[in-house]
């Protein structure tokens, strides 16, 4: 009996192309993924350049301003640590910047002893 009707669910054209109609979904999401991801990625490496051109020199000058005034001259009213924490969180910025970029691209491997 339960043969008899699993030969009848097989004899359904619905119930044939349900497996494709599944991977056809699987593939369009997958397709889709890799679309935004693409552009994401594109994105985020064109506006590369601008952002390490004005976080990176500020955390540079930021940090030479900080060694000037604050240990070298010692200004007791220049806020030296927070000043050198401003320079820290503008490079901490930029790898984070660099970290997301990284999420989105796939780099290729230098496994060669493959």
């Amino acid at each position: 009996m339960n043969g008899a009707r699993h030969a009848k669910e097989w004899a359904d054209p619905a119930f044939r192309s349900r497996p494709c109609v599944v991977a056809a979904l699987c593939w369009a999401g997958a397709a889709a993924f890799q679309l935004t991801r693409i552009a994401i990625c594109a994105l985020l490496v064109l506006g590369e350049p601008i952002v390490r051109a004005l976080l990176v020199p500020v955390a540079f000058l930021s940090f030479l301003v900080t060694l000037i005034f604050g240990f070298l001259i010692g200004d007791p009213h220049f806020p030296r640590w927070g000043m050198l924490a401003f320079s820290m969180g503008m490079l901490m910025l930029y790898w984070l910047y660099l970290g997301l970029m990284s999420l989105f691209m796939s780099l290729p491997t230098h496994d060669y002893d493959r």
